[in-house]
């Protein structure tokens, strides 16, 4: 017969009592988004090489993700409307080796809080990336913008030409389109179909953007919705604010960009349409374009092979 001893008993004990900590933990974890998500996050940066780091510009924090060696080029990316840093990550390994790549949350966006008393229009949004540029130390810099990221790369590189030494446009906006498209004609009536107002607004927004539509558990998606909501009083005045700039305001933009500029389009872009890619070529001098066929808006996330292919030997010093 085995005797246990009571010091046995007491180490079994707790060992239930910790396992059991351990489950509940996980458990709170997995069904609360706000805290499920930033672990997850966390474990993407470290996968991707890139690492958290914040600047004071202005009395305003400014958090970005930073990837690189300080001794390579600066690199600026810029996100899209209602995106954020995060929207640009999965590009920064690309760079890693030849770029030091900054990837900041813009005015009004992510963890960057609206400036109150501030009009986000694209001049006070290009003077903010400039003070940020001046910030963290990048006198002269590449610059990667996708869509709103795009057209205000334009717009900075226009008014800016010393400080962009290189430029890549991702679907950017800012021009009229030759042909409008449906998400055009929602928008020439006065809608905004980029509005997120209920989970299902996120996930019709999800399925314009996209053309293959990313893998994203459930917590994700109630996370970025709870965030989206929250967001929307200031996102719907940004977005009322930068209309007229985002349908047309580069018109008087593009024949003073002078640098080098890359812009590449998906082929089933449903929200900038593909016919504007011939108003940047023709408008932006030293400009060269690239079609990526089975992609969406988001051409990067839709096919980032053919990407990644078409835009790192362009930046490559």
């Amino acid at each position: 017969m085995t005797v246990i001893s009571a010091r046995t008993k007491r180490l079994f004990k707790w060992c239930c009592v910790g396992i059991g900590a351990v489950i509940v933990a996980l458990s709170v974890v997995w069904f609360t988004p706000s805290l499920f998500v930033p672990i997850v996050m966390r474990i993407a940066y470290a996968s991707l090489g890139v690492h958290q780091n914040s600047v004071d510009v202005h009395g305003h924090p400014w958090n970005y993700l930073e990837s690189g060696s300080a001794a390579n080029r600066p690199m600026i990316l810029l996100h899209g409307f209602g995106t954020s840093r995060e929207a640009v990550m999965s590009m920064m390994p690309w760079f890693a080796d030849t770029h030091h790549c900054v990837a900041p949350d813009l005015p009004g966006f992510g963890r960057h809080p609206f400036h109150e008393g501030e009009v986000h229009d694209a001049d006070f949004l290009v003077r903010q990336v400039i003070a940020f540029a001046d910030a963290v130390g990048a006198t002269q810099f590449d610059l990667l913008g996708t869509s709103m990221g795009g057209a205000l790369a334009v717009r900075l590189a226009a008014t800016h030409p010393d400080r962009v030494h290189r430029m890549v446009l991702l679907a950017p906006a800012g021009v009229r389109a030759a042909r409008s498209n449906a998400f055009m004609e929602r928008v020439n009536r006065g809608e905004n179909p980029l509005d997120i107002a209920s989970e299902e607004d996120f996930e019709r927004m999800i399925d314009l953007v996209f053309d293959r539509r990313p893998l994203m558990s459930w917590q994700f998606r109630a996370y970025l919705t709870q965030q989206a909501i929250a967001h929307r009083p200031n996102t719907l005045k940004i977005a009322e604010t930068l209309k007229p700039f985002l349908l047309n305001g580069l018109e008087n933009d593009l024949g003073r960009v002078k640098a080098p500029t890359l812009i590449v389009w998906g082929d089933r872009d449903r929200v900038t349409d593909i016919s504007m890619l011939k108003v940047f070529l023709k408008g932006i001098p030293d400009s060269s374009g690239m079609t990526i066929h089975s992609a969406g808006h988001v051409v990067f996330h839709d096919q980032p092979d053919f990407t990644r292919r078409a835009i790192v030997p362009f930046l490559t010093p």
